[in-house]
This record gives C-alpha cells, sequence and structure tokens, in this order.
C-alpha cells in the first residue's frame, strides 16, 4: 500500500559531531549560518520568547477533526477509500508498545507494524526556550534543565527495512542536545529540523541514553518518534498540518 511507504518515509527521511556549545538565547532569524550550525535546530523550535509543545497526535487524533481527515482523504483519493485509508493512517502512528516490546511483536507479527508517536515517560508538555527545556509530566510536576548542543547524529544509521521486496534506508539526521545535569529520562533530545514555520509541527525524541537513541528499529526506543505541535495553534493550523500529513501519505508517486 502506498500510504504505508510514505509514513514510513515521512517519519525517517531526513555523522559528523559538531563541536560542543551551550545553545544560548540567540532567535534563529538573527543567526548567520555559522551561528546557526554551532546552536542547530533549538532556536528555532523555542521562537523568540519560547515555545509549549503538547504532542501532535493528541491534538489531530482528537474525534472533532475525524470529518475533516476524512474529507482531505478523500479529496485525493476519492470517497470509496478515503474512512479505510483515514484509519490506517492513524493506527500507524498510534501504536501503544515502542522498544523491546515492539521488536517481538513485530517480528511476529509483521503486519501489525506501526509507530509509538506519543509522549513516553508520563510527558505532557515540553517548553523550549532559550538553552532550557521545562519538562511538565501528566501528574503536574515540572522539571527544567539547561542544555548544551553535541552537534548531529544519525538515527538508524547501518539499519535498513524491507519493502515490497526493496531494501530501503531509514536514518535520518537529529541535532541532538544533553542537559547540563542529571534529567533522568529528559537527558538527551534528538530534534529533527521540522519548525512550527515549516511543517506546523516538530518531531523528536527523547532519553537517558545517546547509543540506545540512535537505533530506529533496535534498541530501546525501537518504533518509537514523538512529535510535538505548539499548544498556541490555532484551527488553521491544526488543519495545514493534518493537511500536510495527509497528502505526503496518500499523495500519487
Amino acid at each position: 500500500m502506498k500510504a504505508r511507504r510514505r509514513i514510513i518515509t515521512g517519519l525517517c527521511m531526513c555523522t559528523a559531531v559538531l563541536s560542543l556549545g551551550i545553545i544560548g538565547s540567540v532567535c534563529a532569524e538573527e543567526m548567520s549560518p555559522d551561528e546557526q550550525q554551532e546552536y542547530g535546530i533549538f532556536p528555532e523550535i523555542a521562537g523568540e520568547d519560547g515555545t509549549t509543545y503538547e504532542n501532535l497526535f493528541q491534538v489531530i487524533l482528537d474525534e472533532k477533526y475525524d470529518d475533516y481527515w476524512v474529507e482531505k482523504c478523500a479529496s485525493l483519493i476519492g470517497d470509496e477509500q478515503a474512512a479505510e485509508t483515514v484509519d490506517f493512517l492513524k493506527s500507524y502512528i498510534s501504536c501503544d508498545i515502542y522498544g523491546q516490546e515492539a521488536i517481538e511483536a513485530y517480528a511476529e507479527a509483521p503486519e501489525s507494524m506501526g509507530f509509538d508517536c506519543f509522549y513516553i515517560n508520563d510527558a505532557q508538555t515540553f517548553a523550549f526556550k532559550g538553552d532550557e527545556i521545562t519538562t511538565v509530566l501528566t501528574d503536574g510536576t515540572e522539571s527544567t534543565h539547561t542544555y548544551e548542543y553535541l552537534g548531529q547524529y544519525k538515527i538508524g544509521e547501518g539499519e535498513t527495512m524491507n519493502y515490497n521486496g526493496q531494501e530501503i534506508d531509514p536514518s535520518f539526521l537529529c541535532d541532538v542536545y544533553k542537559s547540563i545535569d542529571d534529567a533522568g529520562e529528559f537527558t538527551y533530545f534528538f530534534l529533527r529540523d521540522d519548525t512550527m514555520d515549516s511543517t506546523y509541527h516538530i518531531e523528536f525524541r527523547y532519553g537517558s541514553d545517546l547509543e540506545e537513541l540512535q537505533g530506529y528499529f533496535v534498541g530501546n526506543y525501537a518504533y518509537w518518534l514523538s512529535a510535538g505541535i505548539d499548544v498556541q495553534a490555532d484551527e488553521e493550523t491544526i488543519h495545514d498540518v493534518i493537511d500536510l500529513f495527509i497528502t505526503e501519505n496518500v499523495a500519487e508517486e
């Protein structure tokens, strides 16, 4: 199915490690290309005054958008297959297993493979501001840590996946940040280059083990890549990100 292939590549596409440096509070629009290399994508994700992100799919999978999903999909592939395709798209990115549990489950039943794109470790929101990330948990507790830029690392390097008899390279680069103190499961953040301005959302990973976070279909974080959206996103922006997700995943080759 075309939709399956596009979801996989859409979530994974896009090693050299750059010099270590504190991120700072420089606005992305004010940075030179050399400064952008030094700080990575963090300033764009944070914005000038800071930005708080809730989970993208907690928002766009809300039932109040169900009709919009189907209408958008129908505009691309017709009414007959729209509802079924939407169900598949939604199920593929809303699995509730990752890591070794997912590896074992998908080895036994490959047809059930999908991704967990929700926040893990009880995270509710992430606020990026300056060189800090404030994590709020579902129980209301929060912690703030300062992060330094480690450079670019590749998730999934050396891994392959098979699709219709063809090997696909799932690897992609991320800007990687580490807390300057112990932040437990929020010590490392792997940020892709998506921003609210470019794709209406962000994509990222976080955890306590730098090496394990680099595995895409292997290791403790296998089959997990979270996505966030600005908590201040309006209805137009939410529709825009739904449009983008559906168009990328059902468009004809």
